[in-house]
């Protein structure tokens, strides 16, 4: 017996075996509900044989889903790896490349656009601000900017592009307000943190640990919103040193902290990689991020 097997059907097997439940698989696909239902009861009504359980909480591949996985999983790889190269032959003016970046490295990139736009236009850049690890293999960005570690595996290229720093700032209000004749008075200050974070090595966790002393009356994990709090008096973050550096209404209260300093890594597909639009926004951000390596690491005009 041979199948012919709609491509949609197995996308639709492949989000929910990446998902709990229907709904979640749904949300993936940006499609309603049931018509995930639908799909996977086409696909299984023409196999004959049941793909999943679905149990009262969560779906659970059958030994036949588990079978069927490699194959939907390589069908998919090739998928993804045919639209690339055809993105490659297509030389189109409206191809908009997707950039993924944590929040300091993006709010960077944002301040410096005209820089950037200057050395790569023409070409659109979306710039996706997450911590989230987007899939470069499946197409959710082209470009990534990850912190410290990256993938080991993969048909990804992988550049160590630069470093930045992290230091303390307060308003230059705030920090006169500080006892001078106490040595332990930052650590006993109020503070904007972030959102907690269990993590051992994340930001967050490194500064309630180091104002265990002091008071956190405001909690936010938007790095924007931390830095205009500080300007504004609130308390005491931390910041990037560029953003902290370049405002005049903050000062830093302590110097970068070497545990703290990140290794900038920029990764692209290896298909992707070789799209004239791709590689020309990817050398910009290169030559832009590597030109700034004095003021990333709190160097330039420091305190």
């Amino acid at each position: 017996m041979t199948h012919d097997f709609d491509w949609d059907d197995i996308r639709v097997f492949l989000a929910a075996s990446r998902a709990d439940t229907l709904t979640q698989a749904a949300r993936l696909l940006q499609v309603s509900q049931p018509t995930v239902g639908r799909r996977l009861k086409a696909l299984e009504d023409k196999l004959v044989t049941p793909l999943f359980e679905r149990l009262p909480d969560h779906l659970e591949l059958t030994e036949a889903g588990r079978a069927l996985l490699p194959y939907a999983n390589e069908m998919e790889r090739q998928s993804l790896d045919l639209s690339r190269a055809l993105d490659g032959l297509t030389q189109n003016a409206e191809r908009v490349v997707r950039v993924t970046a944590i929040a300091s490295v993006a709010l960077l990139l944002t301040r410096s656009f005209a820089e950037i736009e200057a050395q790569c236009a023409p070409a659109m850049i979306e710039l996706i601000d997450t911590g989230e690890r987007l899939n470069l293999a499946r197409q959710e960005a082209d470009i990534a900017f990850r912190m410290n570690s990256v993938p080991s595996r993969g048909d990804l290229v992988c550049r160590r592009v630069g470093r930045i720093a992290y230091a303390l700032y307060a308003s230059q209000g705030y920090a006169a307000r500080l006892p001078a004749d106490d040595a332990d008075a930052v650590e006993k200050a109020r503070f904007v943190g972030y959102r907690a974070n269990p993590r051992k090595r994340s930001q967050s966790s490194w500064l309630y640990a180091f104002g265990r002393a002091g008071q956190f009356p405001l909690r936010l994990n938007n790095l924007h919103l931390r830095y205009e709090a500080a300007r504004l008096g609130v308390g005491i973050t931390l910041l990037p040193c560029y953003l902290g550096d370049g405002c005049a209404e903050l000062t830093r209260v302590r110097p970068p902290f070497d545990e703290l300093t990140e290794d900038i890594y920029l990764l692209m597909h290896e298909t992707t990689r070789a799209q004239p639009v791709v590689r020309r926004v990817a050398d910009a951000l290169v030559g832009f991020i590597e030109g700034e390596q004095e003021r990333l690491l709190g160097e330039a005009d420091a305190p």
